[in-house]
């Protein structure tokens, strides 16, 4: 998900970030476009526990294509580099030869740009010494992540997260020949720096519980420097359960979420949720089912979005009230992958269904546009009309993680080397002789060694 495609509306911005649990991996997207109720290798980023489930282990993205160069119907699109990030797993066991467990055990990833990342602006305009100025907030360079963890004799599992993406004094570009150049701006700034604590606990031979929480910032602008104002942080916790029912030959797994994050100074978001979904083992496949229910209270300030959705944070306002966005609602979803043909070939289909009810109440703190573009717009309504309310549901196929339906196929190499690719929704009705768009849109890979 890209930093403009985030805000380009109201449903990508808050149905996007409340919902998804932003799994890279293409496995998740294209069997249901949520984590929460199974167990997969991307989990490591919700609770850094699970890091102890898949020791000395690599993992990563091929590459990643943004929905607008996938395309959603024929003609021809243009040529869009892909996105790749990869990371490993290690564990050292610390006991005797017979036993797995204790163990220590480190991991790291590269290039992996976090969900916060998706809340930057596109732009902010600050009080210059010669007059309002604009930049832009640059997308984080460093974006690295790194785990600690470890386990107790019983196979009990802890662990540790840091992701730190930053970026200050310089806008990276591409130039006219595809190379990324940087175009030196010192008010230039974005960061994004979170830590995070988990445990994987075996409550007994049939469940297991795990639960994960921590804090970070997203700073942006000239105004944002100071990591340590504490006035400014951000906070998230986790947790579900794993119980196993024999009767389904599968689990039952109830979850919860809260997060409360603030953006810089133009945005806070209040996040709550609850669901229970199953996860069923079949004949050579796999199913799993999830309802969730959500709420999402969420403040802006001093917002405006262009008509092409870059957002854009104006700093000197001074405004008397916030505009608020209230949506609840929940999400049905489910995903099924079978092998097919061999044992090395799977294929996987999944959907989600989401439907909410949103309250929306203008204040005084947006810049208000006349021009059908700016103000409240980056959540609700129109120029003529801020505030109000109306049911939504997530977009039917437009090629983002979001939307209804995904699937996609993977390869298994004797257990060890896996490779997960999506597939373009409309695959089937693409004529590949009249210059159809892409026909994948992300590609994972793992090797266990």
């Amino acid at each position: 998900m890209s930093v403009n495609s985030a805000w380009k509306s109201a449903g990508a911005l808050v149905l996007g970030t409340a919902l998804s649990a932003f799994a890279t991996d293409a496995r998740i997207e294209s069997m249901g476009k949520s984590s929460k109720f199974i167990m997969d290798d991307i989990s490591i980023f919700d609770n850094p526990a699970n890091i102890g489930i898949y020791p000395n282990y690599l993992i990563g993205e091929l590459g990643t294509i943004p929905e607008s160069a996938v395309g959603t119907g024929g003609g021809a699109v243009s040529n869009s580099d892909p996105s790749p990030w990869f990371g490993g797993i290690f564990s050292l066991g610390m006991g005797n030869e017979d036993s797995r467990d204790p163990r220590l055990t480190i991991a790291g990833a590269f290039n992996r740009p976090d969900k916060w990342n998706s809340y930057l602006p596109s732009t902010t305009t600050f009080d210059g010494s010669n007059g309002d100025s604009t930049v832009a907030v640059p997308r984080p360079t460093t974006n690295f992540d790194g785990f600690l963890g470890g386990s107790t004799p019983d196979g009990n599992m802890f662990g540790s997260h840091i992701y730190v993406g930053m970026q200050d004094g310089a806008v990276p570009k591409e130039n006219g020949a595809g190379q990324e150049v940087y175009e030196v701006n010192s008010y230039a700034f974005a960061s994004v720096a979170k830590f995070d604590l988990g445990i994987n606990w075996q409550w007994d031979e049939e469940t297991d519980i795990e639960i994960s929480g921590g804090m970070g910032r997203i700073a942006y602008g000239v105004s944002n420097k100071d990591f340590w104002d504490l006035g400014q942080m951000s906070f998230h916790g986790a947790g579900r359960l794993f119980s196993t029912i024999e009767a389904l030959n599968g689990e039952l797994v109830p979850s919860g979420e809260f997060s409360y994050l603030q953006v810089g100074d133009g945005m806070a978001e209040t996040k709550i949720v609850g669901g229970v979904g199953v996860n069923v083992a079949l004949d050579r496949g796999f199913f799993w089912l999830g309802l969730e229910g959500f709420n999402v209270e969420t403040s802006t300030q001093g917002l405006t979005v262009s008509a092409g959705g870059a957002v854009n944070y104006d700093a000197t306002g001074d405004y008397d009230g916030w505009d608020t966005r209230s949506e609840a609602g929940g999400a049905l979803s489910f995903g099924i992958e079978r092998n097919i043909f061999w044992d090395w070939f799977v294929v996987r289909v999944g959907g989600r269904k989401v439907i909410s009810y949103v309250d929306c109440q203008e204040g005084d703190k947006n810049p208000g546009s006349t021009d059908g573009s700016g103000g409240f717009l980056t959540f609700c309504g129109n120029s003529e009309q801020l505030a109000g309310n109306f049911w939504q549901s997530n977009p039917v196929g437009d090629g983002s993680l979001n939307d209804h339906i995904g699937w996609g196929f993977g390869i298994n190499v004797e257990e060890k080397l896996k490779v997960d690719a999506v597939m373009a929704e409309d695959f089937l009705y693409r004529n590949p002789f009249q210059g159809a768009p892409l026909w994948i849109s992300r590609v994972s890979a793992t090797y266990s060694f």
